[in-house]
Protein backbone atom coordinates (compact mmCIF):
# COMPACT_ATOMS: atom_id res chain seq x y z
CA UNK A 1 0.00 0.00 0.00
CA UNK A 2 1.22 2.93 -1.34
CA UNK A 3 1.06 6.61 0.59
CA UNK A 4 0.67 9.54 -1.64
CA UNK A 5 0.69 13.32 0.35
CA UNK A 6 -0.90 16.00 -1.72
CA UNK A 7 1.13 19.28 -1.27
CA UNK A 8 -1.26 22.77 -0.20
CA UNK A 9 -1.14 23.89 -3.86
CA UNK A 10 -2.82 20.69 -5.23
CA UNK A 11 -5.15 20.53 -2.06
CA UNK A 12 -6.25 24.16 -3.03
CA UNK A 13 -6.80 23.21 -6.55
CA UNK A 14 -9.05 20.84 -5.55
CA UNK A 15 -10.84 22.82 -3.29
CA UNK A 16 -11.50 25.17 -5.70
CA UNK A 17 -12.51 22.85 -8.14
CA UNK A 18 -15.44 21.38 -6.03
CA UNK A 19 -17.11 24.20 -4.62
CA UNK A 20 -16.97 25.62 -8.63
CA UNK A 21 -19.09 22.23 -9.28
CA UNK A 22 -21.34 23.02 -6.02
CA UNK A 23 -21.82 26.85 -6.73
CA UNK A 24 -23.36 25.22 -10.61
CA UNK A 25 -25.41 22.52 -9.37
CA UNK A 26 -28.43 24.09 -7.25
CA UNK A 27 -30.03 20.91 -7.61
CA UNK A 28 -27.66 19.51 -5.38
CA UNK A 29 -28.03 15.85 -7.07
CA UNK A 30 -25.50 13.28 -7.04
CA UNK A 31 -25.97 12.30 -10.63
CA UNK A 32 -25.53 15.98 -11.43
CA UNK A 33 -22.19 16.68 -9.75
CA UNK A 34 -21.24 13.63 -11.57
CA UNK A 35 -21.75 14.81 -14.71
CA UNK A 36 -19.75 18.07 -13.78
CA UNK A 37 -16.51 16.26 -12.73
CA UNK A 38 -16.27 13.50 -15.54
CA UNK A 39 -12.80 13.67 -17.73
CA UNK A 40 -11.59 16.47 -15.38
CA UNK A 41 -10.37 14.26 -12.40
CA UNK A 42 -6.60 13.51 -14.28
CA UNK A 43 -6.62 17.73 -14.67
CA UNK A 44 -7.24 18.35 -10.99
CA UNK A 45 -5.43 15.56 -9.68
CA UNK A 46 -2.44 14.99 -12.10
CA UNK A 47 -0.61 13.37 -8.94
CA UNK A 48 -3.06 10.98 -8.05
CA UNK A 49 -3.51 9.72 -12.08
CA UNK A 50 0.12 9.57 -12.51
CA UNK A 51 0.54 7.22 -9.61
CA UNK A 52 -1.84 4.95 -10.40
CA UNK A 53 -1.28 5.15 -13.99
CA UNK A 54 2.23 3.74 -12.40
CA UNK A 55 0.96 1.39 -10.14
CA UNK A 56 -2.72 0.39 -10.90
CA UNK A 57 -2.67 -2.69 -8.57
CA UNK A 58 -1.58 -0.99 -5.77
CA UNK A 59 -3.71 0.65 -3.27
CA UNK A 60 -3.33 4.22 -2.51
CA UNK A 61 -4.07 6.23 0.97
CA UNK A 62 -4.13 9.70 -0.45
CA UNK A 63 -3.47 12.50 2.43
CA UNK A 64 -4.09 16.69 2.56
CA UNK A 65 -6.97 16.29 1.09
CA UNK A 66 -9.20 19.34 1.88
CA UNK A 67 -11.73 18.96 4.60
CA UNK A 68 -15.50 19.69 3.66
CA UNK A 69 -17.72 20.39 6.79
CA UNK A 70 -20.86 19.56 4.20
CA UNK A 71 -21.80 16.43 2.54
CA UNK A 72 -22.12 17.99 -0.87
CA UNK A 73 -18.84 18.95 -1.23
CA UNK A 74 -17.08 15.33 0.55
CA UNK A 75 -19.57 13.75 -2.31
CA UNK A 76 -17.96 15.83 -5.07
CA UNK A 77 -14.39 15.00 -3.57
CA UNK A 78 -15.48 11.51 -4.08
CA UNK A 79 -16.45 11.59 -7.61
CA UNK A 80 -13.59 13.46 -8.80
CA UNK A 81 -11.37 11.05 -6.98
CA UNK A 82 -13.00 8.21 -9.21
CA UNK A 83 -12.92 9.68 -12.44
CA UNK A 84 -9.38 10.55 -11.73
CA UNK A 85 -8.24 6.97 -11.24
CA UNK A 86 -10.31 5.40 -14.07
CA UNK A 87 -13.86 5.67 -15.81
CA UNK A 88 -16.56 7.20 -13.08
CA UNK A 89 -19.29 4.36 -13.11
CA UNK A 90 -22.33 3.61 -11.65
CA UNK A 91 -24.97 0.05 -11.50
CA UNK A 92 -28.31 0.55 -12.35
CA UNK A 93 -29.08 -3.65 -10.78
CA UNK A 94 -26.89 -2.55 -7.75
CA UNK A 95 -27.77 0.40 -6.17
CA UNK A 96 -28.78 3.10 -9.11
CA UNK A 97 -26.38 5.51 -7.64
CA UNK A 98 -22.84 6.66 -8.14
CA UNK A 99 -22.23 7.19 -4.42
CA UNK A 100 -22.81 5.12 -1.56
CA UNK A 101 -22.58 6.30 1.84
CA UNK A 102 -21.20 3.88 4.11
CA UNK A 103 -22.63 4.22 7.84
CA UNK A 104 -23.90 1.96 10.30
CA UNK A 105 -27.88 1.84 9.15
CA UNK A 106 -29.90 -1.28 9.78
CA UNK A 107 -32.63 -0.42 7.14
CA UNK A 108 -30.42 -1.27 4.75
CA UNK A 109 -29.66 -4.23 2.34
CA UNK A 110 -25.96 -3.54 2.53
CA UNK A 111 -23.55 -5.95 4.56
CA UNK A 112 -21.17 -3.07 5.09
CA UNK A 113 -23.90 -0.82 6.43
CA UNK A 114 -24.17 -3.72 9.68
CA UNK A 115 -22.11 -2.62 12.41
CA UNK A 116 -20.26 -6.49 12.60
CA UNK A 117 -17.12 -7.44 11.08
CA UNK A 118 -17.38 -7.39 7.54
CA UNK A 119 -15.07 -10.41 5.79
CA UNK A 120 -12.66 -10.24 2.83
CA UNK A 121 -14.18 -10.14 -0.52
CA UNK A 122 -14.10 -8.31 -4.09
CA UNK A 123 -17.02 -6.23 -5.09
CA UNK A 124 -18.55 -8.17 -8.12
CA UNK A 125 -15.61 -10.25 -9.09
CA UNK A 126 -17.15 -12.39 -11.39
CA UNK A 127 -18.81 -9.53 -13.71
CA UNK A 128 -17.21 -9.02 -17.36
CA UNK A 129 -14.17 -6.77 -17.37
CA UNK A 130 -16.28 -4.20 -19.23
CA UNK A 131 -18.55 -3.35 -16.41
CA UNK A 132 -16.66 -4.84 -12.97
CA UNK A 133 -15.20 -2.17 -10.77
CA UNK A 134 -11.73 -1.80 -11.31
CA UNK A 135 -11.26 0.69 -8.33
CA UNK A 136 -13.07 1.16 -4.75
CA UNK A 137 -12.64 4.28 -3.68
CA UNK A 138 -13.45 5.56 -0.40
CA UNK A 139 -13.18 9.14 1.27
CA UNK A 140 -14.11 9.67 4.90
CA UNK A 141 -16.18 12.68 5.69
CA UNK A 142 -16.32 11.98 9.44
CA UNK A 143 -14.28 10.10 11.16
CA UNK A 144 -14.07 10.45 15.23
CA UNK A 145 -13.18 8.16 17.90
CA UNK A 146 -12.69 4.41 17.65
CA UNK A 147 -12.59 4.39 14.05
CA UNK A 148 -12.45 0.78 12.58
CA UNK A 149 -9.89 -0.13 10.28
CA UNK A 150 -10.34 -1.05 6.65
CA UNK A 151 -8.41 -4.62 5.87
CA UNK A 152 -6.31 -5.04 3.05
CA UNK A 153 -5.12 -8.32 1.72
CA UNK A 154 -2.76 -7.98 -1.74
CA UNK A 155 -3.23 -11.06 -4.00
CA UNK A 156 0.47 -11.01 -4.40
CA UNK A 157 1.40 -11.42 -0.85
CA UNK A 158 -1.88 -14.16 -0.74
CA UNK A 159 -0.24 -16.23 -3.42
CA UNK A 160 3.21 -15.80 -1.78
CA UNK A 161 1.91 -17.91 0.87
CA UNK A 162 0.53 -20.64 -0.60
CA UNK A 163 1.53 -24.00 -0.82
CA UNK A 164 1.84 -24.89 -4.56
CA UNK A 165 -0.46 -27.47 -4.82
CA UNK A 166 -3.05 -25.22 -2.91
CA UNK A 167 -2.22 -22.56 -6.06
CA UNK A 168 -2.74 -25.42 -8.22
CA UNK A 169 -6.16 -25.87 -7.21
CA UNK A 170 -7.26 -22.71 -6.49
CA UNK A 171 -6.23 -21.81 -10.27
CA UNK A 172 -8.90 -23.94 -11.31
CA UNK A 173 -12.36 -23.05 -12.16
CA UNK A 174 -13.92 -25.62 -9.45
CA UNK A 175 -15.73 -22.81 -7.53
CA UNK A 176 -19.11 -21.27 -7.91
CA UNK A 177 -21.45 -18.61 -6.30
CA UNK A 178 -25.20 -17.87 -6.86
CA UNK A 179 -25.33 -13.99 -7.87
CA UNK A 180 -27.89 -11.73 -8.40
CA UNK A 181 -30.41 -12.46 -5.41
CA UNK A 182 -29.71 -8.74 -4.12
CA UNK A 183 -29.22 -7.68 -7.53
CA UNK A 184 -32.21 -5.89 -9.96
CA UNK A 185 -31.66 -9.12 -12.19
CA UNK A 186 -35.02 -11.26 -13.25
CA UNK A 187 -33.51 -14.73 -12.07
CA UNK A 188 -29.95 -15.04 -9.73
CA UNK A 189 -27.21 -16.61 -12.10
CA UNK A 190 -24.29 -19.33 -11.12
CA UNK A 191 -21.03 -18.44 -11.77
CA UNK A 192 -17.79 -20.88 -11.91
CA UNK A 193 -14.75 -20.02 -11.75
CA UNK A 194 -11.16 -19.92 -10.07
CA UNK A 195 -10.36 -18.42 -6.99
CA UNK A 196 -6.81 -16.97 -8.60
CA UNK A 197 -5.88 -16.09 -12.19
CA UNK A 198 -2.21 -15.09 -13.35
CA UNK A 199 -2.98 -11.67 -15.80
CA UNK A 200 -0.50 -8.88 -16.66
CA UNK A 201 1.95 -10.32 -14.91
CA UNK A 202 0.06 -9.88 -11.83
CA UNK A 203 -2.39 -11.71 -9.83
CA UNK A 204 -6.11 -11.47 -9.59
CA UNK A 205 -8.28 -12.68 -7.11
CA UNK A 206 -12.00 -13.61 -6.88
CA UNK A 207 -13.01 -14.45 -3.85
CA UNK A 208 -16.02 -13.58 -1.53
CA UNK A 209 -16.53 -14.41 1.91
CA UNK A 210 -20.38 -15.87 2.16
CA UNK A 211 -20.88 -16.47 -1.54
CA UNK A 212 -18.35 -18.86 -2.73
CA UNK A 213 -18.42 -22.50 -2.85
CA UNK A 214 -16.78 -25.43 -3.83
CA UNK A 215 -18.37 -27.10 -6.79
CA UNK A 216 -20.27 -29.96 -5.24
CA UNK A 217 -20.69 -31.69 -8.10
CA UNK A 218 -16.72 -33.06 -7.43
CA UNK A 219 -16.17 -36.20 -6.51
CA UNK A 220 -15.70 -36.42 -3.00
CA UNK A 221 -12.22 -37.04 -2.38
CA UNK A 222 -11.48 -34.06 -5.21
CA UNK A 223 -13.66 -32.14 -3.42
CA UNK A 224 -12.11 -32.28 -0.05
CA UNK A 225 -8.77 -30.97 -1.37
CA UNK A 226 -10.50 -27.71 -3.51
CA UNK A 227 -12.56 -26.70 0.08
CA UNK A 228 -9.66 -27.11 2.07
CA UNK A 229 -7.70 -24.87 -0.39
CA UNK A 230 -10.70 -22.55 -0.33
CA UNK A 231 -10.73 -22.49 3.54
CA UNK A 232 -6.95 -21.54 3.07
CA UNK A 233 -7.57 -18.63 1.17
CA UNK A 234 -9.65 -17.33 3.57
CA UNK A 235 -7.92 -17.39 6.61
CA UNK A 236 -4.87 -16.13 5.00
CA UNK A 237 -7.29 -13.24 3.66
CA UNK A 238 -8.42 -12.92 7.49
CA UNK A 239 -4.42 -12.61 8.67
CA UNK A 240 -3.07 -9.82 6.16
CA UNK A 241 -6.43 -8.38 6.14
CA UNK A 242 -5.13 -7.35 9.85
CA UNK A 243 -1.73 -6.97 9.23
CA UNK A 244 -2.22 -4.43 6.15
CA UNK A 245 -5.57 -2.59 7.66
CA UNK A 246 -6.22 1.32 7.45
CA UNK A 247 -8.08 3.39 9.36
CA UNK A 248 -9.81 6.36 7.18
CA UNK A 249 -9.90 9.38 8.34
CA UNK A 250 -10.66 12.52 7.77
CA UNK A 251 -8.85 14.49 5.09
CA UNK A 252 -8.14 11.10 3.34
CA UNK A 253 -9.00 8.52 0.93
CA UNK A 254 -8.49 4.95 0.07
CA UNK A 255 -8.12 3.59 -3.46
CA UNK A 256 -8.10 0.23 -4.09
CA UNK A 257 -7.57 -2.31 -6.99
CA UNK A 258 -10.56 -4.24 -6.72
CA UNK A 259 -8.78 -7.22 -8.67
CA UNK A 260 -6.02 -6.85 -7.05
CA UNK A 261 -6.86 -6.54 -3.32
CA UNK A 262 -9.49 -8.25 -1.18
CA UNK A 263 -10.75 -5.70 1.29
CA UNK A 264 -13.15 -6.25 4.55
CA UNK A 265 -13.83 -4.22 7.35
CA UNK A 266 -12.91 -4.77 11.47
CA UNK A 267 -16.29 -4.47 13.42
CA UNK A 268 -17.71 -0.84 13.97
CA UNK A 269 -18.46 0.14 17.83
CA UNK A 270 -21.01 2.57 17.17
CA UNK A 271 -21.19 3.45 20.75
CA UNK A 272 -17.00 4.72 20.30
CA UNK A 273 -17.27 6.01 16.98
CA UNK A 274 -19.11 7.82 14.62
CA UNK A 275 -18.03 7.23 10.89
CA UNK A 276 -19.00 8.19 7.71
CA UNK A 277 -17.67 7.18 4.33
CA UNK A 278 -18.54 7.68 0.67
CA UNK A 279 -17.82 5.27 -1.61
CA UNK A 280 -17.44 5.30 -5.39
CA UNK A 281 -16.22 2.64 -8.42
CA UNK A 282 -14.47 3.08 -11.42
CA UNK A 283 -14.03 0.99 -14.19
CA UNK A 284 -10.94 0.80 -16.69
CA UNK A 285 -11.14 3.72 -18.78
CA UNK A 286 -10.53 1.65 -22.05
CA UNK A 287 -13.25 -1.27 -20.60
CA UNK A 288 -16.67 0.73 -22.68
CA UNK A 289 -16.93 2.73 -25.47
CA UNK A 290 -16.51 6.53 -24.34
CA UNK A 291 -20.10 7.40 -25.54
CA UNK A 292 -21.71 5.02 -22.93
CA UNK A 293 -23.45 6.84 -20.07
CA UNK A 294 -21.94 5.98 -16.82
CA UNK A 295 -24.53 4.42 -15.41
CA UNK A 296 -24.70 0.71 -16.63
CA UNK A 297 -25.73 -2.84 -15.42
CA UNK A 298 -23.59 -5.44 -14.48
CA UNK A 299 -24.99 -8.09 -16.35
CA UNK A 300 -23.84 -6.53 -19.15
CA UNK A 301 -21.75 -8.94 -21.35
Amino acid sequence: MRLLELDINSSTDIENFVESVLDNTPSQSDIRFAEQVIERGRAVIPALAEAVENSPSEAIVLRGLPRFSGVAQTKILTLLLADCVGRLTAYADFNASVLTDIRPNPQSREQNAQPERLGMHNDFPFIADRSRPAFIVLVAHKAVGEVPRTLLAPADALVERLGPETLARLQQPRYTAVVGTKLAWREPRRFSFPLLVRTGGRWRVLYHFDTISTDPALPADEFEFFDAARRRLGELADELGFQHGHALRKGEALVVPNDHYLHGREQMETDRSDRLVFRAYATHIGARPAWESLMVRLDDE
